[in-house]
Order: C-alpha cells, then structure tokens, then sequence
C-alpha cells in the first residue's frame, strides 16, 4: 500500500500549543493527529518565525537539537530534532539564532507519566532561513486559515448557510467535527482576539523579535512580501506525495528500533500494544519517552507498525 504524505497546516503557535487531543483513524498506517480547539487537524504543519535559543544538548556524535521559533504574534513553538530525525537535526546544525526561517514538520504531543502537563513539539523534517517580507506572507495565508477556521466554528450547528459557505474540504470538515467531541466548550473569542493580534502587528510590521531571556530546553505547557515563489518551495514539500525518500541511518537507530519492534512482537497478544505498557517495559533498555515516540514514528513511516486503535501499536 502506497502511503502519502500528509499536508502541511498553517498553524499559529498559540492555537498550536493548545492542541493536547490526539487522533488517530480507523485506517492503516494512518498517523497520530492532534486537534486544535478550533478544527484544525494537524499532522504535518508549516510554521514561520525567528530562530530562537538554538542549543545542542546532545553530543557532535549525537546531536539532539531543542529550540524555539517565535511567530508574528510572540508565541513559541518549540523544535526537537535527535538521532531519529537526521536531517532535521542537520537543517538545525547549519543555522543561527535570530534568523527568520519556514519550517516543515511533525507534531507531537507528550504528557509525562508524573505530570498533568501535555507538552506540543515540532520535529523539522526541512527549515531554511528565509527573509522577514516571506515570514510576513506566511503569517497572512496563516491568519486566512485561522479566520475560516473561526467562521466555521461560529457557524457549525447554528447556520448551516453560512458553513456550507466555508467551503471546507473534507479534512477541515472532519477537524471541526473532532474538535467538538473534544472540546466541547471553546472560546472563540480567544482565537478571534488573536486573529486580530497578529493582523494588528502584521499591519505595524512589528513581527516579534527573540526574546533575551534564556531557554532551558523544556516546554511550556498548553494551554498557559518576497515574491510568493521563495515560499512556495517549502510548502511544496509537504503536498501530498509518494512516500520515498529515505532517510539516514546510524548503527545506534537502527539497534533500538529493532529493540522496540521485537518488544512489540513479544508483548502483543492479538490486539497490540498499549502505549504506556511499552513505554514501561522498554525504559529498561534505556529508552526513554521522547526517544521512543521518534522510533514509533520511525517505524510508522517505514510501514513496520501502524495502530490498530488509538494508543495501541502492532506489527505491520
């Protein structure tokens, strides 16, 4: 079976960071989505700011990179990029702080065992510095998707003239549905005030500058014009494509995975592994959580697990 790459969402960081709901669809192989509070159905995103508190926390041999990009509007997302994402953590190695760049990546979503707090990442799959007038243009197209998504929260089970008007397509649709089952009650006004925000300093060119104040690699929780060809060439990387690039590997990756995958063979006992079982028993060969939902996604990608339900794992 041919997968296909997800598209890239133009996503804030703000509406980003608050979107703690995963989802995942009776289908194989298909990945794990997170829901924004407004609809917003987001595997893949495209997402543009400044470079900010860039900081290899690994080793030359094995880097893990952690940093933020600071939108138009001054909110964080943070990027994480290890030995199971090579060349995002390559397109890292190569850049500076206080650049503006566009970014394409993965979302992940991660509540640690001891905590309450759900933590949102990207891991850059490509980033390359562009120039502020591009930053600008991306956060117009995002501002435009954040509207639709708005109007059709405003719309959604009171006018159905005016939804049908939003002329969503079908993954929209679906995003706006799940995002009523799990959120049953959302401000809106929130999202409207931060439309506006960032269309306000768009307006004054006041797109947000780093911060001086440093970045000790962990996350907040959630919830607390160039020509258009220069942005075009990013976002042509995430349209829906065949699958087929391959990626890097190293002795190490390659080891654990196997690890994880005859754990999985070992434990699945006909409907597959729960997330936090595996976690559990996999701790004991040294993997943590953030590295093993790299080598979940891993496996994922390569069509040698998929999820048979939410949070459960299995043997392709």
């Amino acid at each position: 079976m041919v997968q296909r790459r997800e598209p890239g969402v133009l996503v804030l960081a703000k509406e980003l960071s608050a979107a703690i709901e995963k989802h995942v669809e009776d289908r194989e192989y298909s990945p794990t989505y997170l829901i924004s509070e407004i609809g917003a159905k987001l595997s893949r995103v495209l997402i543009g700011g400044v470079l900010d508190q860039l900081e290899n926390r690994g080793t030359e041999e094995d880097p893990f990179y952690t940093a933020r990009v600071i939108d138009p509007n001054g909110d964080f997302y943070y990027l994480q990029a290890g030995q199971y994402n090579p060349e995002g953590a390559m397109a890292l190695s190569k850049l500076e702080a206080g650049v503006p760049v566009l970014c394409v990546g993965k979302v992940r979503a991660r509540t640690p065992e001891d905590s309450e707090r759900t933590y949102v990442s990207v891991q850059p799959e490509s980033i390359r510095a562009v120039s502020m007038d591009e930053i600008s243009h991306w956060a117009i197209k995002a501002c435009d998707k954040l509207n639709t998504r708005i109007n059709a929260n405003k719309a959604f089970g009171n006018d159905d003239g005016a939804l049908k008007e939003a002329n969503l397509t079908r993954r929209e649709m679906d995003g706006l549905e799940l995002s009523k089952d799990f959120y049953p009650t959302v401000a809106v006004e929130n999202y409207q005030a931060l439309l506006y925000d960032c269309l306000t300093r768009l307006a004054g060119s006041d797109v947000a500058a780093p911060e001086t104040t440093n970045f000790t690699g962990e996350f907040e929780p959630a919830k607390t014009a160039e020509p258009e060809t220069e942005v075009k060439e990013v976002a042509e990387e995430v349209k829906e494509e065949e699958t087929s690039d391959e990626k890097p590997r190293t002795a190490a990756s390659d080891d654990n995975e196997a690890k994880v995958l005859a754990l999985i063979k070992k434990m699945d006992e006909g409907d597959g592994i729960y997330y936090d079982d595996l976690g559990i028993a996999i701790s004991m060969e040294g993997i943590d959580g953030p590295m093993l939902d790299e080598i979940l996604d891993s496996l994922t990608d390569q069509g040698l697990i998929f999820q048979p339900r939410f949070n459960h794992y299995k043997e392709a």
